[in-house]
């Protein structure tokens, strides 16, 4: 909804910008077409100076010579009436005027036309002096304003700047208004699609058309989501399904195969073999109980039994079992905790937590049949603890640290794949990270980062 009030606050201010930006450019041009204006008008000489220009002696009337050249310049014709409304003197004046005048007539011609020519006049000592212009060269019109409204012009204008910016304002609004209550419904069904909800939105008005095209994106999303969480549901029921069917049988052979691995009447042979089934057996019973656990983690079907783990006791719990367990004389296990992460407790399942570990060591024993050292490293950081588990074996190849660091796709099975897997899924459900690295002298290590339980922080 934030969204959609900022696009309304920029639609009406955007409105508003551009009236603001219409009025200065309006106001431009027309002080243009009055400067223009002005330029066209002829101003060289005044009517009164022409007029001047006309002067009498022993009765006849002589025109001076610039005021002559001025009237064929900027005018036509010119005249001279009388007080009694007589033509005594002319200048090119056409034949369609007339040469007598009633006062009704001089009193029109003076405000307009005089037979469609548009005329100047002048009070010249002798009468009346008249500069014609050429049909269609001058429009006219009477405009009366009262002095006051005038007076007040200075005021006026800026007010009606405001009013008209006022109005774009209001109605950039009332559109904006308009296009919100159109996109409103819009907005709330793509939020909708976000949070895989179903929507149906009425197809009617302006925007029908968008609205249709998200309610057949929406129930086409739908429909995969559902097809999506029928088969996930469908291949987690089918590796549980799987898991326990397989433990009846497996515990068969594993109690048999370990029978026969005991038996002292058996030759050394067979006894050996009969270890070896037992052995892979208890792999392929470790293999289906990773396999298990990583679809319950991936689809947050694993319940976090959460509590205070203390860390440094949990790592050497897990490293005394590794050594413990018969580990091959090529193999070393060390575990450094750092002096202020004695103490370092996290909130989380332990038995994940250890599961996690297991699968570190496990992975570091496995990939380097030829034996390594094995580090096991618990640094406390501020609000945060790291937790390493490193060797100086072959380390990862590209491709491996590719897909454990930037995994595309859900738990995969091939070498430092599931095992690994399980190990993130674990940490991401602590809400922690994980960083698998090769290391320069030779070796990989794995990171990961849990943030420690409040009480613990403050120590």
């Amino acid at each position: 909804m934030k969204s959609m009030m900022k696009i309304l606050s920029r639609y009406v201010l955007s409105a508003a910008v551009i009236a603001i930006i219409l009025l200065i450019i309006n106001f431009a041009l027309l002080i243009a077409w009055i400067v223009q204006t002005s330029k066209i008008a002829p101003k060289d000489y005044s009517v009164s100076q022409l007029a001047n220009g006309l002067t009498e002696s022993d009765g006849i009337y002589s025109l001076s010579g610039f005021a002559k050249n001025e009237i064929a310049r900027q005018y036509q014709w010119a005249m001279l009436l009388s007080d009694d409304g007589h033509v005594i003197w002319s200048e090119n004046l056409p034949g369609d005027v007339p040469l007598k005048y009633s006062v009704s007539d001089v009193a029109g011609f003076t405000r307009w036309y005089l037979n469609d020519y548009p005329v100047h006049v002048w009070r010249h000592p002798d009468g009346l002096f008249v500069l014609g212009g050429a049909r269609d060269s001058v429009w006219k019109h009477g405009i009366e304003m009262p002095h006051k409204v005038m007076d007040n012009a200075l005021a006026w204008f800026p007010a009606v700047l405001i009013l008209n910016g006022a109005a774009a304002v209001l109605l950039a609004l009332l559109f904006g208004l308009q296009l919100f209550r159109s996109l409103k419904p819009l907005a709330e069904g793509i939020e909708n699609m976000a949070e895989k909800r179903l929507v149906e939105l009425s197809t009617r008005g302006l925007l029908g058309d968008l609205a249709a095209g998200i309610n057949k994106t929406s129930a086409r999303l739908t429909k995969q989501e559902a097809a999506l969480n029928k088969r996930d549901n469908a291949r987690t029921t089918w590796i549980a399904g799987v898991s326990h069917d397989i433990r009846t049988p497996l515990s068969i052979v594993m109690g048999y195969s370990s029978q026969l691995e005991d038996d002292p009447e058996l030759p050394q042979s067979k006894r050996e073999q009969a270890g070896i089934i037992r052995r892979q057996s208890e792999r392929i019973k470790t293999l289906v109980s990773d396999l298990n656990l990583a679809s319950k983690l991936e689809y947050d079907m694993q319940p976090l039994r959460r509590d205070s783990v203390a860390l440094a006791p949990l790592l050497r719990v897990v490293a005394a079992d590794f050594l413990n367990s018969g580990l091959s004389g090529s193999y070393s296990v060390a575990v450094m905790i750092g002096e202020n992460a004695q103490n370092t407790v996290v909130g989380g399942d332990e038995e994940l937590l250890k599961r996690a570990l297991y699968n570190l060591m496990a992975n570091s024993i496995r990939h380097n049949p030829n034996g390594c050292d094995i580090k096991v490293t618990l640094e406390k950081g501020w609000g945060n603890c790291s937790l390493s588990v490193s060797d100086n074996g072959i380390g990862f190849t590209q491709e491996a640290l590719n897909n454990l660091n930037y995994p595309k796709g859900s738990a995969r099975l091939e070498n430092h794949g599931l095992g690994l897997t399980i190990v993130r899924q674990i940490i991401k459900a602590h809400g922690g990270t994980t960083e698998f690295r090769n290391l320069p002298e030779g070796g990989c290590a794995v990171v990961l980062g849990l943030s420690v339980s409040t009480a613990d922080a403050d120590l």
